[in-house]
């Protein structure tokens, strides 16, 4: 997981708002929010050894976060400075050495909430860490010598339960990585031993969800759960899931890594 902070950041709404003063950037924020959402996610699995071991992460982040980073064009001075107070108090509970585990996650829950009112009042869009132009999330894949061979772009809708993934060659922006039509990627959860096979739509077009073809000389990077299989993916449904996951095909794996849902706010994205 260590090296996706620094690999992999995209935003989930690529859309530039801003005020008359241009568009707002406050990287600070982009930061803590970068750091905040994956430890969110090992919370919500149930991982608090290492919500703990990257606790001292979150904490320097949200200590970089201070009054004089607020952007001069920020779209409502005041309710941006009202919101970071309420993030520097709950950074400055979880920094709590005798901070027990129910309080810990508590505050750690809370996170989100107050910073995506924070970057709605800065006039920034609502971004989440590694997030890919699809709408999913962004997970190297190594090759079993331990080499980075390639990008995971992996979208779990959360009313539905249903997963796409898109592969790339070498990093996030790199080319498709076409497969033969009968690769199956294969998606395990350790800690409760599930396991899911992501494969083609169908063997003509392997339309995507804008139905668009995406079979190229008889390949695709194009992969889907649960299609027309009939197997049940409403276990994995809901916009508050987060489940250790690895996905693996032939000599390449992601790893482990924390798979958290892209949330459908009308159920129509």
């Amino acid at each position: 997981m260590g090296l996706l902070g620094g690999l992999l950041v995209s935003s989930c709404d690529r859309r530039e708002v801003g005020t008359a003063g241009g568009k707002v950037s406050w990287p600070q924020l982009m930061a803590f929010d970068a750091v905040a959402y994956r430890i969110d996610g090992f919370a919500r699995a149930g991982d608090l050894a290492t919500v703990r071991a990257s606790r001292h992460q979150l904490i320097e982040a949200g200590q970089a976060l201070t009054p004089e980073t607020i952007p001069g064009n920020a779209a409502d001075p005041q309710q941006v400075a009202i919101l970071l107070a309420d993030l520097t108090s709950l950074v400055e509970g979880i920094a709590s050495e005798t901070i027990e585990d129910a309080s810990l996650t508590t505050l750690v829950f809370g996170l989100h909430p107050v910073t995506e009112r924070l970057m709605e009042a800065a006039g920034m869009p609502h971004t989440h860490a590694n997030e890919g132009q699809n709408g999913g999330y962004l997970h190297p894949l190594f090759h079993r010598d331990g080499t980075q061979v390639g990008t995971l772009e992996i979208k779990l809708h959360d009313d539905a339960g249903d997963l796409e993934a898109w592969i790339t060659q070498g990093g996030h922006d790199g080319e498709p990585w076409r497969m033969p039509l009968d690769t199956v990627l294969s998606l395990t959860f350790p800690d409760i031993g599930k396991e899911v096979n992501l494969a083609v739509r169908d063997r003509e077009r392997n339309n995507d969800e804008s139905g668009q073809s995406t079979i190229r000389d008889g390949a695709t990077a194009y992969f889907i759960f649960p299609g027309e299989t009939g197997a049940d993916a409403s276990w994995l449904s809901g916009a508050d899931l987060a489940a250790n996951a690895e996905l693996q095909f032939e000599d390449t794996t992601t790893g482990s890594f924390i798979l958290r849902p892209h949330v459908h706010h009308d159920h129509g994205d």
